[in-house]
Order: structure tokens, then C-alpha cells, then sequence
């Protein structure tokens, strides 16, 4: 062993003495790992970028504090209590893959959460409490839906409802993995145009759009859906709650021309009770019924 080889080893032995020292000399009687693993920032006045950093957050979408436990997936210590306020951010370090439960009507409910990913407290349709992957985490941006993939035989009859040609531009609204611009260019040679918050799904939707042959009639940008010009589109087409299309409803409006066709699936469009032509409920292929909406601006 040369001297040089010798000397490195000494390095590498000193410094690991050091570290393991430095770790078991750790004060420990007001912290734990749990603690240390999980120091989340409380982001109720700060923007976040979830998703580009690696990080993972939750958001609070509904109107109650919520009460919730999370620890490391399979971890055998103490778990961390946290209670979220209504539109707060919790955020946690990359690359931990945790394990979080709450109670919905006195039940434990647990999930499994990815790293890198968001989440969001929300209502289901029932207005119980759930957790839904495929929010975002900016502050400064408003939280319209998660994440949840039209099924294609809702696509298909969504598209035959607007009754689409090569003359229409599409534009979806939370485009998530681009299916329905794609498919409105695959089956009507329409032009589309998808609008999502998340860079990772426009980035599927890039993917998918090139996969399918018709990146030259479709184009995905990454934008508050709500800053968005959309006065170029003949369709529009929405997958949001209803409290999400209520507040959409003016933008549509002032920006939208007359007799723009307006495509919602299973939620209603607050107001716009006079404008609705049509009303269709459509079975996907595991046999859950959908509702799909149709209005006229």
C-alpha cells in the first residue's frame, strides 16, 4: 500500500469518527428523528414550487383544520402530529416516501405518499374528507382540481358533444396528461391548446402528442389556467369542482365569444343554468357513471 493510499484512509477514518461522534453527541431531549426528518415549512405566506424542487407538500383545500399523523414508510419510531389550517402548505425533504393517516367520521384513514409528489386535503363528493394526489403547492396560485384522468369513453362522447371540426380550436382547462386535446386532433384534426399548472404534465403531454403523431396541431402551456388568454377557442373543455367553475365562470364569459361550446364533465357550471344545451350521463369501462355538460357562451 503506497503512502499516499495510506494517508487517504487516515483522512476517511477521521472524518467518519467525527461524524459518528458529532451525531451520538446530539441533543436529543427536545427533538427526534421523526422531527429532524420532517421539519416542514409552514407555507401560509410563501410560494412554493412543488414538483421542481423534489420536494412533497400538502395542501389544505377545505374549510376545518386537519388533524394528521405522518412518519418514513415502514418506520418503527414515534409518528409526527400535525394539524394543517385551511389553504396552508406543508412541505417535506425529497426523496422520503411516507406514510400519512387522518380520521374521516371517526375512522382511521392511512395512505402511502411518493416523494416528490403534491397533495391536497379536499371534499370528495360526498363532502367527506379526503387526501387527492395531483395539486400543487404555490401560494400564489389558485388550487382549481386535482389531478384525476378523464376517462377516454367520456373523451370520446365529450369530443361528439362539441361537435368538432377541423375548423375548431380546443382548449382544455387542466389538461393533465393531454388526452383530450390529443384525441381532438387524432379523430377531428381540430388544433388544441392544454393549460395545466403542473411542468410534469405538460411534459407528458409533449410526450403523448409526439407519440401520437399531431405536435403540429397541438400545443400545452404551463400557466395559472386563470391568466391564460382563451379568446382564440371555439371549444372549451373542463374537468375542475364546481367551486373551480364558479369561479371560472367569469373569465369564460368576458373572454370567451359568443356561441363558444363549453364541455364540462361531472360538474355543473354554477349560473350558467340557462345556457346549458345538453345533459348526458356516459358509463366508462369499469361501469361508473359520468356527467357531462353542455353550454353555449
Amino acid at each position: 500500500m503506497t503512502k499516499k493510499t495510506l494517508l487517504l484512509a487516515g483522512f476517511i477514518s477521521i472524518l467518519l469518527t467525527g461524524c459518528l461522534l458529532a451525531f451520538f453527541s446530539m441533543d436529543t431531549s427536545n427533538h427526534n428523528i421523526t422531527s429532524f426528518l420532517f421539519s416542514s415549512v409552514s407555507c401560509s405566506d410563501s410560494s412554493i414550487v412543488r414538483n421542481e424542487d423534489g420536494k412533497t407538500t400538502i395542501r389544505n383545500v377545505t374549510r376545518e383544520t386537519v388533524i394528521y399523523t405522518i412518519m418514513p414508510l415502514n418506520w418503527d419510531g414515534e409518528t409526527e402530529k400535525r394539524a394543517i389550517k385551511p389553504d396552508e402548505v406543508h412541505e417535506f425533504p425529497r426523496g422520503v416516501i411516507m406514510e400519512i393517516t387522518f380520521q374521516r367520521v371517526g375512522r382511521d384513514i392511512t395512505y402511502k405518499i411518493s416523494a416528490g409528489k403534491a397533495y391536497s386535503f379536499r371534499y370528495n363528493e360526498n363532502e367527506l374528507l379526503e387526501l387527492y394526489e395531483g395539486s400543487h403547492g404555490k401560494k400564489d396560485v389558485v388550487d382549481l382540481a386535482p389531478y384525476v384522468p378523464t376517462p377516454l369513453s367520456v373523451v370520446d362522447k365529450m369530443l361528439e358533444m362539441a361537435d368538432l371540426d377541423e375548423d375548431d380550436v380546443l382548449y382544455d382547462i387542466g389538461c393533465g396528461d393531454g388526452r383530450i386535446v390529443i384525441n381532438a386532433a387524432k379523430k377531428y384534426r381540430a388544433q388544441g391548446v392544454g393549460i395545466d399548472i403542473n411542468p410534469w404534465r405538460i411534459r407528458e403531454s409533449k410526450e403523448n402528442a409526439k407519440a401520437a403523431g399531431v405536435e403540429n396541431l397541438v400545443k400545452f402551456i404551463h400557466k395559472d389556467a386563470l391568466k391564460v388568454d382563451i379568446s382564440k377557442a371555439t371549444v372549451v373543455t373542463l374537468y375542475l369542482l364546481p367551486e373551480s367553475n364558479e369561479l371560472l365562470r367569469p373569465i369564460l364569459e368576458y373572454r370567451l365569444n359568443p356561441g363558444v361550446l363549453v364541455v364540462s364533465h361531472n360538474y355543473s357550471i354554477p349560473g350558467w343554468e340557462e345556457k346549458e344545451l345538453d345533459f348526458v350521463t356516459v358509463l366508462d369501462e369499469e361501469g361508473n357513471e359520468h356527467y357531462i355538460y353542455l353550454y353555449k357562451r
